[in-house]
């Protein structure tokens, strides 16, 4: 799923490592169509602490990752610095979610609603942890990681900018907490 960086660019993959002898590098795709790829004609790589602009001149799919040749780079040894690169496109280039999906940046700052549908906090944002993602927002003092399962987390609506969360499961984590 396309992650957005900042109130500008949206990642939409990672460069891995070189393909081949003509300049070719291998990206994880980050977002949800595969086929993003042939319609990429300007990208921004991160590098290090620049935006490097990278014109498209040709992208293919191999499996589940790309292979992207960019305008200039015609070597292995060209491509060394975008290795492990993330790459962006502009906010405004951003592909809607596929129905029942967020982009998690989108999320940050709806209110949470609990049991007695009362607001009882703001999303601070969402979490990617190894096993689980999870909403971060401050309840009845301290900030937690409410688990993004259907035990803990209800409806999303887009609309009303609203999550509702289960304050039993709530007050469970903090029972866990104590002990």
């Amino acid at each position: 799923m396309e992650n957005a960086i900042d109130k500008d660019l949206v990642v939409v993959g990672h460069l891995m490592r070189t393909h081949g002898f003509k300049g070719e590098i291998k990206c994880a795709p980050q977002t949800h169509d595969i086929k993003r790829c042939q319609k990429l004609t300007t990208v921004y790589a991160l590098c290090s602490k620049d935006t490097l602009p990278l014109k498209v001149e040709n992208a293919r799919i191999a499996g589940d990752l790309w292979i992207l040749k960019f305008q200039g780079y015609d070597s292995p040894a060209s491509l060394k610095s975008l290795v492990n690169a993330d790459i962006c496109v502009p906010m405004s280039e951003r592909i809607p979610a596929p129905e029942g999906k967020y982009y998690f940046s989108d999320l940050e700052g709806y209110s949470v609603i609990g049991d007695a549908d009362q607001e009882i906090a703001k999303v601070l944002s969402v979490e990617v942890l190894p096993s689980v993602n999870a909403f971060r927002f401050t309840y009845k003092g301290s900030e937690i990681l409410a688990p993004w399962i259907k035990e803990c987390v209800g409806e999303i609506n887009s609309e009303k900018r609203t999550v509702k969360i289960s304050e039993v499961f709530l007050q469970k984590l903090f029972e866990m907490r104590v002990e």
